[in-house]
């Protein structure tokens, strides 16, 4: 299955791309890292030592908010490292940048104490709100994710310098001439931008060794201004265009400049940069990736020049750290910022205005943490944390803590939401065969937290997030990949990889909910582990039920296997309930086996994912073009719409060469026991007829010998009970055949 899902990662990167498209900017940054990021970290890698066990990189750490359940709401920690833990910056000036409704920001002070945290509490009036931290250690100026506030637990962060310990000045002077130089220097090792990579940031590579830096250079395509829905044109990879690095070192003039060429997968990589550049050296990676026509059209929607020439796309300014790193330049993405790079890796303007004077990014949602244990709560109560999209919360709403016990009886409570969002249910039973789970009714569509047990003592706290729900289908991007496996007896494993996206703020859900059915012909199915979270398969039926709503911004998965007979030949007829990306969508089947109808071109050859470690082979699947149905306009208009009308895109595939069990021993088998029944048949119908009367004299003379036999014991033996009692049964037989002849007439 391992190898299956490799496969599978390709059809997620072009589902990713594709949404791309119409995303808003954390389906650009998610695309980004799932799809050029892992086409630049998968390039051939030369073997390093990994870092000692047990000895966490806390730059990897750096800028990235962490929800704390030990830090209470309305506070949050910022901890200062220069370097590392063992080197805390202390009498740091740490500044929180607070998004105000208005748009203007506050600004809150604190400065750095004990173990280099600094700490803001009383922060309560301003939940809901984007909130971001910001420091300079060592002369590096560093500045933590954006994030939202909510009442639900306390955030810690960490703003690390790379490099050396407190008191190293070569470094921070290196740093500090970079900061100056218009650059955010030695900011954090991989941009703070955590395990999201996002353009223009560098970002930890592992697997390749210290001094390298893959550079990838990636086309997210213009939109279609009559089509706004179509996927824009020129995605992919930009190859042939020339990278410049250039390397400022403190107290040189001029900078060191070094070029590399993208490859076809538009890759250009740097290699032994550690040797090649003085220690501390602030290095900035640039490309002239739009073209004269696309310089001016960008121009022209962004400052209102048209003449202006197409600009270079840089990166952020970064010092190299103990690892290798990759970044990303990207162009088009449907004409906004050149692919999200004017404000994060244009490093001119972020330094000049300390980095928070510019329009603040996308707010990305943050995990909510699980139920958990709150010792401040009385036994029996519990906490709920509702929150919206935007991670504001949500007042004056019911919620419910539904106790199900193992008999099957269930128990609920319900409490209303205060203005921070916040309910206290109470009397939830405590019974250790009983599980408890928070549910939500918000715009009509049913929300639910993960099921636990109630704690001995004290009470727990769970923390919900609800959306606005669409029932537009067309807001949902999806990608399919068809696996056929031949089994025994004639029958083949047919299994659905079905990714969806839902674009935008909105969850997906429609009244009553949708079934989602398997191909004609169907004899069972089974719903894949990934995807148990959000279908629910009732047993031997062939559909699964989407009985919950698909949250947004996140890749989600509704993948399914079935078992289909056939006679060597297999159609598959299904229709995937979301329209389906182009050229997203694949069929694979093992290489002895061929697919002759539904798909687009000559098969990809891939020589070792199998299921037995043998070749498969990936052929573009075909579809028809999704539209809308009845139930779309039954849904509009809030209507609940038969299960079996929710199709769209269809599709139909042809899998010939499939094994068949050997037909002569059955055939052989079937013959033989036919004749047998012939057989017994004609016996039965040759033979001779006999008559009641023929019967019952063969029955008489029968009874009259064995009665003689009996009188001849009675006269060798003598008389006794047992001779009698015989003597006297074969007489009343004789007796009621001699009647039965009399009735038939005679003798």
């Amino acid at each position: 299955m391992s190898a299956r899902w490799s496969t599978m990662t390709r059809t997620g990167r072009r589902l990713l791309a594709g949404t791309l498209a119409t995303s808003s900017c954390l389906g650009l940054g998610l695309g980004l890292g799932l799809g050029l990021g892992l086409a630049v970290a998968l390039a051939p890698a030369a073997s390093v030592a990994a870092p000692p066990a047990g000895m966490p990189d806390p730059s990897q750490m750096s800028g990235i908010p962490r929800p704390d359940p030990q830090i209470p709401p309305g506070t949050i920690t910022v901890r200062c490292l220069d370097g590392s833990f063992a080197n805390p910056a202390i009498g740091v000036a740490v500044s929180l940048d607070v998004q105000l409704p208005d748009g203007s920001v506050e600004t809150i002070e604190a400065t750095s104490a004990a173990q280099g945290r600094a700490t803001f509490s009383g922060l309560d009036a301003h939940y809901g709100r984007s909130v971001s931290a910001r420091a300079t250690i060592a002369g590096q100026a560093l500045t933590s994710q954006r994030f939202v506030l909510t009442a639900q637990s306390g955030v810690a962060l960490l703003l690390v310098a790379s490099g050396g310990g407190a008191g190293q000045a070569g470094q921070a002077g290196q740093a500090g001439q970079a900061a100056q130089a218009g650059q955010p220097g030695g900011a954090s090792s991989h941009g703070g931008q955590g395990a999201m990579p996002m353009p223009g940031k560098p970002f930890p590579l592992a697997g390749r060794p210290r001094g390298t830096l893959i550079v990838g250079a990636l086309d997210l395509g213009r939109d279609d201004p009559d089509d706004p829905e179509a996927v824009p044109a020129g995605m992919g990879p930009i190859a042939g265009i020339e990278v410049r690095l250039r390397a400022t070192v403190p107290g040189q003039v001029d900078p060191i400049e070094l070029t590399a060429t993208t490859d076809a997968e538009g890759r250009a990589l740097f290699e032994n940069l550690d040797t090649t550049l003085p220690e501390g050296a602030a290095i900035v990676v640039e490309a002239l990736l739009e073209t004269d026509d696309a310089g001016e059209s960008d121009d022209a929607g962004e400052s209102g020049e048209t003449d202006s020439p197409p600009q270079p796309t840089r990166s952020q300014s970064f010092t190299l750290g103990d690892t290798a790193y990759a970044i990303v330049l990207t162009r088009g993405g449907g004409g906004g910022d050149g692919g999200g790079q004017a404000g994060a890796g244009q490093a001119d303007a972020a330094a000049g205005q300390g980095g928070h004077g510019s329009a603040p990014p996308p707010v990305q949602r943050q995990p909510l943490p699980g139920p958990r244990v709150d010792s401040s709560l009385e036994r029996g109560q519990v906490r709920v944390f509702l929150l919206d999209a935007q991670d504001r919360p949500v007042a004056d709403h019911s919620v419910a803590v539904v106790s199900s016990q193992a008999g099957g009886a269930s128990v609920v409570r319900r409490a209303q939401t205060d203005a921070s969002g916040q309910a206290i249910v109470s009397d939830v039973p405590i019974d250790p065969d009983s599980f408890a789970q928070v549910r939500v009714a918000y715009d009509g569509a049913p929300y639910s937290s993960t099921m636990f047990q109630m704690p001995e003592a004290g009470g727990a706290v769970a923390a919900l997030r609800v959306f606005g729900v669409t029932s537009d289908r067309d807001k949902v991007r999806s990608a399919l990949q068809i696996d056929v496996d031949p089994r025994e007896n004639d029958f083949a494993a047919v299994t659905f990889l079905y990714a969806v996206f839902v674009d935008g703020d909105e969850a997906f859900w429609v009244p009553g909910g949708m079934r989602m059915y398997g191909p004609v012909g169907t004899r069972s199915m089974h719903v894949m582990p990934e995807a148990e979270g959000q279908v629910f398969h009732d047993g031997e039926a062939p559909w699964v039920d989407i009985d919950r709503p698909l949250l947004p911004g996140e890749e989600l998965r509704l993948s399914f296997a079935v078992g289909l007979e056939h006679d060597g030949s297999l159609e598959v007829d299904w229709s995937a309930p979301f329209p389906l990306v182009e050229n997203a969508s694949l069929v694979s089947v093992p290489e002895a086996l061929s697919v002759t109808h539904g798909v687009a071109g000559a098969p990809e050859v891939n020589p070792h994912a199998g299921r037995d470690g043998g070749a498969v082979e990936l052929y573009q699947l075909g579809h028809e073009r999704f539209s809308p149905r009845i139930c779309d306009g039954l849904a509009q208009l809030g209507q609940p719409c038969s299960y079996g009308l929710w199709s769209g895109s269809d599709m139909s595939i042809v899998v010939e060469d499939l094994p068949v069990r050997s037909r002569l021993w059955p055939t052989a088998a079937w013959v033989m026991l036919g004749v047998a029944v012939f057989g017994i048949g004609l016996g039965l119908l040759l033979r001779p007829g006999v008559s009641p009367r023929e019967a019952l004299l063969a029955r008489r003379e029968a009874l009259l010998s064995e009665l003689v036999t009996l009188d001849e014991r009675l006269e060798r033996d003598g008389d006794g009970p047992e001779l009698r009692t015989a003597r006297k049964r074969l007489l009343d037989a004789l007796d009621s055949i001699y009647r039965q002849l009399e009735a038939l007439g005679g003798k």
